[in-house]
Protein backbone atom coordinates (compact mmCIF):
# COMPACT_ATOMS: atom_id res chain seq x y z
CA UNK A 1 0.00 0.00 0.00
CA UNK A 2 2.99 2.44 0.91
CA UNK A 3 4.42 1.55 -2.62
CA UNK A 4 1.67 2.60 -4.37
CA UNK A 5 1.38 5.84 -2.65
CA UNK A 6 5.14 6.59 -3.24
CA UNK A 7 4.05 5.95 -6.81
CA UNK A 8 0.75 7.70 -7.12
CA UNK A 9 3.26 11.00 -5.98
CA UNK A 10 5.82 10.29 -8.20
CA UNK A 11 3.40 9.92 -10.98
CA UNK A 12 1.17 13.28 -10.03
CA UNK A 13 4.30 15.34 -10.54
CA UNK A 14 5.58 15.68 -7.11
CA UNK A 15 9.61 15.08 -6.51
CA UNK A 16 9.58 12.08 -3.69
CA UNK A 17 12.40 10.78 -3.49
CA UNK A 18 13.30 7.01 -2.24
CA UNK A 19 15.48 8.42 0.47
CA UNK A 20 12.44 10.83 1.92
CA UNK A 21 10.38 7.72 1.49
CA UNK A 22 12.25 5.54 3.54
CA UNK A 23 12.61 7.80 6.29
CA UNK A 24 8.94 7.77 6.79
CA UNK A 25 9.03 4.12 6.56
CA UNK A 26 11.88 4.21 9.65
CA UNK A 27 9.15 6.37 11.59
CA UNK A 28 6.42 3.51 10.73
CA UNK A 29 8.85 1.37 12.25
CA UNK A 30 9.58 3.29 15.11
CA UNK A 31 5.96 3.27 15.69
CA UNK A 32 5.96 7.19 16.02
CA UNK A 33 3.00 7.36 13.69
CA UNK A 34 -0.04 6.07 15.36
CA UNK A 35 -3.14 7.21 13.41
CA UNK A 36 -4.07 7.85 9.58
CA UNK A 37 -3.85 11.99 11.06
CA UNK A 38 -0.60 11.52 12.11
CA UNK A 39 0.54 9.27 8.91
CA UNK A 40 -0.81 12.50 6.76
CA UNK A 41 1.05 15.04 9.22
CA UNK A 42 4.63 13.15 8.56
CA UNK A 43 4.57 11.88 5.16
CA UNK A 44 3.63 15.55 4.27
CA UNK A 45 6.27 16.80 6.40
CA UNK A 46 9.01 14.62 5.23
CA UNK A 47 7.86 13.94 1.58
CA UNK A 48 7.31 17.18 0.06
CA UNK A 49 9.86 19.36 0.06
CA UNK A 50 7.74 22.74 -1.78
CA UNK A 51 4.36 24.31 -0.54
CA UNK A 52 3.72 24.14 -4.25
CA UNK A 53 3.47 20.34 -3.94
CA UNK A 54 0.85 20.82 -1.14
CA UNK A 55 -2.82 20.79 -2.72
CA UNK A 56 -1.51 17.97 -5.42
CA UNK A 57 -0.13 16.02 -2.28
CA UNK A 58 -2.93 16.56 -0.70
CA UNK A 59 -5.46 14.61 -3.66
CA UNK A 60 -3.40 11.76 -3.84
CA UNK A 61 -3.28 11.27 -0.05
CA UNK A 62 -7.27 11.63 -0.33
CA UNK A 63 -7.39 9.25 -3.11
CA UNK A 64 -4.89 6.76 -1.67
CA UNK A 65 -5.94 6.39 1.56
CA UNK A 66 -9.83 7.65 1.46
CA UNK A 67 -11.07 6.63 -2.22
CA UNK A 68 -11.41 10.24 -3.63
CA UNK A 69 -10.66 10.38 -7.38
CA UNK A 70 -6.79 11.11 -8.63
CA UNK A 71 -6.36 14.82 -9.97
CA UNK A 72 -6.40 14.61 -13.96
CA UNK A 73 -2.88 16.08 -14.87
CA UNK A 74 -4.21 16.81 -18.41
CA UNK A 75 -6.26 19.77 -16.56
CA UNK A 76 -3.06 21.80 -15.43
CA UNK A 77 0.69 22.12 -16.41
CA UNK A 78 3.33 22.12 -13.56
CA UNK A 79 4.05 25.27 -14.65
CA UNK A 80 0.26 26.58 -13.64
CA UNK A 81 1.19 24.85 -10.28
CA UNK A 82 3.97 26.43 -9.20
CA UNK A 83 2.92 29.88 -10.27
CA UNK A 84 -0.30 29.92 -7.58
Amino acid sequence: MFIDFFYNLKNSGIPVSPTSFLTLQKALKLRLIDSLNDFYTASRAILVKSERYFDLFDQVFAHCFKGADMPEMEEFELDDIARA
